[in-house]
């Protein structure tokens, strides 16, 4: 046989085999299964990462705390809510329960979506699920939730214990 008719021979059955549906399915099954395993890998990387920066830690800043009324975001990127402090007569205020005083601030109403800020009094309200996280700045922040994980959610880090 000559050189161009067994280098034909050789394409021809090069194009076979990668047209070969059974063989297509197995390369395709191979691609899923090393690309779905790389994935995975990312996503632990990824979500051991985020446990250890968004880990449990201390509240350094004691002398605010804000109770937030949602999880979601307004459009300037804040979360509504309020922030409050305990003013006493020697100084500066200072928050050392910050889950009773925002447990406070939705018994009288103050958190509650519908407040007329206007109004004279307010209607008593009810107090939600709440979680305590620790935002960037090392202040509290009361967070209306009953998932214990809605502070890695936020881009916070729980309250150490």
């Amino acid at each position: 046989m000559s050189e161009t008719r067994t280098r034909a021979i050789r394409e021809l059955l090069a194009q076979r085999i990668r047209d070969d549906p059974a063989i297509r399915r197995k390369r395709l099954r191979r691609r899923i299964a090393v690309w779905g395993s790389a994935g995975l890998v990312g996503a632990v990387a990824l979500t051991t990462g985020a446990a250890i920066l968004f880990g449990a830690t201390p509240v350094t800043d004691k002398t605010i705390v804000h109770c937030l009324s949602s999880t979601i975001r307004d459009a300037d990127g804040t979360y509504p809510g309020s922030s409050a402090t305990i003013a006493d007569g020697n100084g500066p205020g200072r928050v050392d329960d910050a889950l009773a005083l925002c447990a406070q601030m939705w018994k009288q109403g103050a958190l509650n979506p519908s407040v007329d800020p206007t109004a004279p009094t307010q209607s008593p309200g009810m107090v939600p699920p709440l979680q305590v996280c620790v935002m960037r700045d090392g202040t509290a922040a009361v967070v209306p939730s009953s998932s214990a994980s809605v502070c890695q959610s936020l881009g916070m880090a729980s309250l150490e214990e």
